[in-house]
């Protein structure tokens, strides 16, 4: 009796245990089409020269810094799995990679960040090239 209670326990924390699973976007028809811009807005336009403006004002050195871009593409984040995994932001992502020199001028090594858009405007960036709730829809 006792082994069939725990055999049960344990089954049911297990069960209890199982990812939800992930919330499907639509893609829309196209790339231009009017289902794509109204879920994850247009793609930003002056997008280096936000990011430039915001890591001279982030980073110490960040106005000598050495950029490299890529261009824009969707992505969306979710919430964590305890506040119910829903999408908490659609936009746009940018892979950058950003080289400070250091005090006596030298160069550093490069440091990736994603940078996450909602329009023209930054919403946050992102240490590293993933993250576990970011998901890229272009890849």
């Amino acid at each position: 009796m006792k082994k069939s209670i725990i055999v049960s326990v344990v089954a049911m924390l297990f069960v209890g245990c199982v990812p939800q699973p992930k919330p499907s976007i639509g893609l829309g028809v196209g790339i231009g089409s009017s289902v794509i811009h109204s879920e994850y807005g247009q793609p930003p336009r002056n997008y280096r020269v936000a990011i430039r403006n915001y890591f001279s004002a982030k980073l110490k050195r960040g106005s000598t810094a050495r950029y490299a871009f890529s261009t824009p593409k969707r992505a969306y984040k979710r919430k964590g799995l305890v506040y119910g995994g829903d999408v908490s932001w659609k936009g746009w992502r940018v892979e950058t990679s950003v080289a400070v020199p250091s005090r006596t001028g030298r160069e550093q090594r490069p440091r990736n960040y994603m940078v996450l858009f909602k329009g023209e405007q930054i919403v946050e960036d992102i240490l590293g090239n993933s993250h576990s709730l970011l998901v890229k829809v272009d890849p």
